[in-house]
């Protein structure tokens, strides 16, 4: 599998749990970084809106950024508010390795 499929395979449940308030999930599963459900709703909440789906095609254009000497990237993803693309921006930390293949939320933030 090619590393952007990876990547793909590991953001997509990200979003679709973030659009679905599904923050408990994140929580338990590792995925949510530094934060607390209370903490991650509160982005959220603070950006205003109603967090949607992107469109399948939103995927193909990702801002990554490998780490040096490391199987890890950094991701900037413009998350959608409303059926339309925002500056709120999700930046997370992947790691692919054979053994580990994780994404955890860095921030959710306006860019």
């Amino acid at each position: 599998m090619e590393e952007k499929d990876e990547i793909l395979a590991l953001l997509k449940p990200l979003v679709e749990d973030l659009v679905n308030g599904k923050l408990a999930l994140i929580r338990e599963t590792g995925r949510s970084g530094p934060y607390t459900v209370e903490e991650l709703q509160e982005q959220l909440d603070d950006y205003g809106g109603t967090l949607t789906a992107p469109p399948e095609t939103d995927y193909q254009n990702l801002d990554l950024y490998e780490i040096d000497d490391e199987p890890e990237w950094v991701l900037e993803y413009d998350l959608w508010i409303d059926g339309e693309k925002s500056d709120l921006t999700l930046t997370c930390t992947l790691r692919l390795t054979d053994q580990e293949q994780s994404i955890i939320i860095d921030s959710i933030h306006v860019l």
